[in-house]
C-alpha cells in the first residue's frame, strides 16, 4: 500500500485540489489518503509517506501554512533529497521560496528554493492558461507535453532569472512561467514537483498522473483512462489552435 499524505486540507483546497489525490486513489486499490489538517502533526514527521501533496490558499492561510511547516523545515528538506514525490500547485509553490513580498511587508517563506514571491494585490487578478514539456530525468521515459491554468495576484523571481542553472518543472511553448518574463514554470528537484497551475492538475495532465503512479511502482491505469486521455488531446488541439 503507497501512502499520499494530503497537508493541510482544510487550508490549501479552495480550487478543489484535494480530488487530485482522490483520482490517484480511485485510479489504484494501492493508495490510501492521510488527510492531515492545520490542527494535526503532519504525519512525513514520524512515519514514511510515498507522495505529498499541498494545493492552493488564501494569502492569509498561506502565511498561516508557513509558520506551520517552519519548525519542520529540516525534515521537508530531508524527504526531498531523499527523493520522496511532492506535488505542490497554485500558490503553494510560493511557501517553499525565500519569501513573500506583499507591498513594505516581507513574509519568510521556507527558503528551500531560490526564489522570491511578489504579490500585486492592487492589481488585476492574472489569468492565463499553459501548453509546455516536462522532460523527466529518467532516461526510459518520454518528454510529456503539459496543460496548466492560472488565476494568481503573485509571481515569482530570482537574482539570476529563471533561465540560468534552475530545476524548473515545465519548458513553456505558451504561457507565461514564474513570472511574465520567464517561459520556464515551476520547480522540479529530485521528486519535487511545483507548479503554479491550480485546480484539477490529473484531470489536466492524465499522462502526468500514469508517470506518478509509475514512479510509485504501481499500474499506470488512470480512472476513465481512454476519456481522460481524449479529454486532454482534445484540450491541448484546441489550446494550440486558439492560443499559439
Amino acid at each position: 500500500m503507497k501512502n499520499i499524505e494530503l497537508i493541510f486540507s482544510d487550508f490549501c483546497n479552495i480550487y478543489g485540489e484535494s480530488y487530485n489525490v482522490e483520482f490517484l486513489r480511485r485510479s489504484s486499490k494501492d493508495i490510501n489518503i492521510i488527510e492531515t489538517t492545520h490542527k494535526m502533526e503532519p504525519t512525513f514527521l514520524t512515519e514514511n509517506v510515498d507522495m505529498i501533496y499541498m494545493g492552493c490558499a488564501t494569502e492569509k492561510k498561506q502565511e498561516q501554512t508557513i509558520n506551520l511547516l517552519m519548525p519542520h523545515r529540516d525534515r521537508i528538506i530531508e524527504l526531498i533529497d531523499n527523493g520522496t514525490i511532492f506535488l505542490v500547485t497554485g500558490n503553494a509553490i510560493e511557501i517553499f521560496g525565500k519569501e513573500i513580498q506583499d507591498g513594505d511587508r516581507i513574509i519568510p517563506a521556507l527558503g528551500i528554493f531560490d526564489y522570491t514571491s511578489k504579490r500585486f494585490m492592487t492589481e488585476s487578478r492574472h489569468n492565463s492558461q499553459y501548453v509546455g514539456v516536462f522532460t523527466p530525468s529518467e532516461s526510459e521515459e518520454e518528454p510529456i507535453k503539459m496543460l496548466g491554468h492560472k488565476s494568481q495576484f503573485s509571481f515569482s523571481y530570482r537574482d539570476k532569472g529563471f533561465d540560468d542553472d534552475f530545476d524548473f518543472f515545465v519548458d513553456l511553448e505558451i504561457g507565461i512561467g514564474m513570472n511574465k518574463d520567464t517561459k520556464h514554470e515551476g520547480v522540479y528537484k529530485n521528486n519535487f514537483f511545483a507548479t503554479y497551475s491550480l485546480g484539477p492538475f490529473f484531470i489536466l495532465n492524465p499522462l502526468f498522473a500514469k508517470y506518478l503512479l509509475r514512479k510509485m511502482g504501481l499500474d499506470d491505469t488512470i480512472i476513465y483512462e481512454e476519456n481522460a486521455i481524449q479529454a486532454y488531446n482534445y484540450r491541448l488541439n484546441e489550446l494550440v489552435k486558439t492560443l499559439g
